[in-house]
């Protein structure tokens, strides 16, 4: 148990709880949402599409630049990271069958949806119950927005967006704090 605990508390140490994940993360959804309520609604989809395979790298990459560390070579945590990623493409055909026959405004509903269950194993990888809010509000934000507040193409975008740079910074925030005290 107490092995677990120490792999958890490090790659949650190496990644500042995910929070340069989730800052590349929410600054494309806001990318795209603008480009989606400046009317180029094509575009806001391809952004965040092909945007979205570029996240770890991006994140990655600044996380080098930012001198982060790295786990152990004995963690197997990051290789459930990388399934996990893969849930997103796996479930874009879902997304697709959504938005098709006109209903466009559907994409950002379904993707927050998607991408809120995506975050909710991660609750477990960082030992960061916050994820679960994450998880949480995404999801809610693509219901309310599928289902309820259906009018704006972008205003699910934005939420999302918004959500994710508001955890990135609580992350690292609380990270950062927990690693000042362990110091």
């Amino acid at each position: 148990m107490n092995e677990l605990y120490n792999r958890h508390t490090e790659y949650r140490h190496c990644h500042l709880g995910g929070s340069v994940y989730l800052a590349v993360e929410g600054v494309l959804w806001l990318l795209s949402a603008a480009f989606g309520a400046a009317g180029q609604v094509p575009a806001a989809m391809l952004i965040l599409l092909i945007g979205g395979m570029l996240i770890h790298p991006v994140a990655s990459g600044f996380s080098r630049l930012l001198g982060m560390s790295s786990p152990a070579e004995s963690s197997t945590l990051p290789v459930l990271n990388t399934w996990l990623a893969l849930t997103i493409p796996l479930g874009l055909p879902l997304i697709i069958m959504t938005t098709a026959d006109g209903h466009a405004s559907m994409f950002y509903p379904a993707f927050a949806v998607l991408v809120g269950a995506h975050w909710l194993p991660f609750a477990w990888i960082y030992s960061m119950k916050s994820f679960l809010v994450i998880a949480g509000s995404m999801v809610t934000a693509g219901i309310f927005f599928g289902f309820v507040h259906t009018a704006s193409f972008s205003a699910c975008g934005f939420i999302s967006g918004g959500i994710l740079l508001v955890f990135s910074a609580v992350h690292y925030f609380m990270v950062r704090r927990e690693l000042h005290t362990h110091s």
